[in-house]
């Protein structure tokens, strides 16, 4: 490699990647589809081979783009912390010897956690950690009452003192039974659904399972009345035992066995979110430093999710 690799091309390259699409990705970029692939080929001239195959169909990363993804998105990572780092230093943010109270849910636990937890602890190794795992209406009311420092959570409804930053997205997924015939298909939709045994999960409280549930039944799925489950281990247990098919968000990506089979659903395009929310008046020194590391590693998390159900 005869020059510098420019950190511009490096996030076009990420983002492409991420969305294998020129179009969804120049607009993210806020670029145009022209200056996109301008900046990929000076990429791929840059290191004399191909980083991507493209058609006028479709867009897939090659051999040496896969090899690639995952050290440039740590690499400009790293450079992001730097960044960061160098700002918390500037408005005299120096965590020390304070204990950190953590609530989070199971997603996070399982997924965006212990990346934000390496990332904190190694930057500031000083500062006490304790996490304590419980659903999001605990962990609001333990921010009110000042149990808890930060939570890592779904989005609140009503916050007053509380404040709330997104942090990443899950799709919603298919959850299929590999004995099933669905979990053969090239492809899905939800009409695809009707006549096999459906269950939803029953978390009305969270507007995003209302909304899966509203989907079912306006596609013709008869969903099944005789299971009945609110939380997501209960109906992955039902889905193991070939009891039915249900939606869920994709992290559970990290806890499915083998004879579970995760697929994404066309027109079922619902998300779920997770954040981190804290109480404005917080003094502790390492909440700041704790939210802003959470925003920093969550596009790793996010990345990471959309690459691991097709």
């Amino acid at each position: 490699m005869t020059q510098s690799l420019e950190l511009w091309s490096i996030r076009c390259f990420i983002t492409l990647a991420e969305e294998l699409h020129f179009g969804r990705a120049a607009k993210r970029l806020n670029i145009t589809q022209p200056t996109l692939s301008q900046q990929i080929r000076k990429l791929e001239a840059s290191f004399g081979v191909a980083l991507f195959h493209r058609s006028t169909r479709s867009v897939e990363m090659t051999v040496s783009g896969e090899a690639f993804l995952p050290l440039a998105h740590d690499a400009l990572l790293k450079l992001d912390e730097a960044v960061l780092v160098s700002k918390l230093a500037a408005g005299g943010f120096a965590p020390g010897g304070e204990q950190l109270k953590i609530g989070a849910i199971d997603p996070a636990a399982f997924q965006l956690l212990p990346l934000i937890l390496k990332r904190f602890r190694n930057r500031y190794p000083e500062t006490r950690i304790d996490v304590k795992i419980c659903d999001s209406v605990e962990i609001l009311r333990a921010l009110e009452r000042g149990e808890f420092d930060v939570g890592i959570m779904r989005p609140p409804t009503n916050v007053n003192l509380i404040r709330f930053r997104p942090l990443m997205s899950d799709r919603i997924v298919a959850v299929i039974p590999r004995q099933s015939v669905l979990s053969r298909r090239p492809t899905l939709h939800l009409h695809d659904f009707i006549g096999h045994r459906v269950f939803t999960l029953d978390r009305f409280e969270l507007s995003t399972f209302r909304a899966v549930r509203d989907r079912v039944v306006e596609s013709g799925i008869v969903a099944e009345q005789s299971i009945k489950v609110s939380n997501t281990t209960a109906a992955l247990a039902m889905v193991s035992a070939g009891l039915g098919i249900t939606f869920l968000p994709e992290w559970i990506t990290s806890i499915v066995q083998d004879n579970i089979v995760l697929r994404r659903v066309e027109d079922l395009i619902e998300e779920i979110s997770i954040g981190i929310a804290w109480r404005a008046d917080n003094p502790t020194p390492g909440v700041l430093p704790f939210i802003e590391y959470a925003e920093l590693v969550s596009s790793a998390a996010s990345l990471s999710a959309r690459n691991d159900v097709k």
